[in-house]
């Protein structure tokens, strides 16, 4: 049987609306019942609608994750063009700029959490799909962007290799982030090392500055109330 071609964007007010309503729907069916429990059923009843109308919309679940994921990167990507500003970001200096970013990290990864596990998780499942590689494409984009402003302060970097640098700590930055926080492993090493939010931050920054060869004494930070307290992901 033919693949219905997927849907184009909505011209009309009510009809922009519905879909919105229908995403908006759907990344709380995520973040709340996880990639399995995504059902277009559950979703069409958080959006308030007629099942019917979701499946006219989208000829199935993927039509409707390639939607989600789309709004998604590009929420992202608008969000890291802000955030990453060179003029705006240039008078905090490299040390603050860090703390903050890698706070930003951290607050994004506890408010998001589920979604964000599904958005990996399905990630992993459709490499290869279309609309997956250019959500990857665009992450990698962002990640230049971000790479490019830490650059501005390239002669305080004592790593041989600045933006080498910059890309490999974040990246472990991350992916401590996506496993103690994303991925709930905290209570691994409870019995080791409690790691609320502000001792991952506090330690995080140190950890990212003292690798780029930044050595510095300002790196306290004082608690900062944390975000939404969902179940976690990405």
């Amino acid at each position: 049987m033919p693949r219905k071609p997927s849907p184009r964007p909505p011209r009309q007010t009510r009809s922009r609306e519905s879909l919105r309503r229908m995403l908006d729907a759907a990344e709380v069916v995520l973040a709340k019942h996880g990639l399995e429990g995504a059902t277009l059923p559950r979703i069409a009843a958080k959006a308030g609608i007629a099942p019917t109308n979701v499946y006219r919309r989208f000829r199935d679940k993927d039509a409707l994750m390639a939607a989600v994921f789309q709004r998604l990167t590009e929420r992202s990507s608008t969000a890291t063009a802000a955030q990453f500003d060179p003029e705006a970001v240039r008078p905090l200096g490299l040390v603050v700029f860090s703390r903050n970013v890698i706070e930003g990290m951290i607050r994004n990864f506890r408010a998001d959490a589920g979604l964000s596990r599904a958005s990996v998780r399905y990630s992993e499942e459709h490499w290869e799909v279309d609309f997956v590689r250019k959500a990857r494409a665009s992450e990698a984009q962002s990640f230049q962007i971000m790479v490019n402003t830490f650059m501005m302060w390239r002669d305080q970097i004592k790593h041989p290799e600045p933006e080498r640098a910059v890309r490999f700590a974040f990246v472990m930055v991350a992916l401590a982030l996506r496993e103690l926080v994303l991925f709930g492993r905290t209570r691994i090493f409870a019995d080791i090392l409690p790691l609320d939010d502000n001792t991952l931050r506090e330690e995080l920054t140190r950890m990212f500055l003292r690798y780029l060869g930044v050595v510095t004494t300002e790196i306290a930070i004082s608690p900062v109330p944390s975000g939404p307290q969902t179940e976690h992901t990405a």
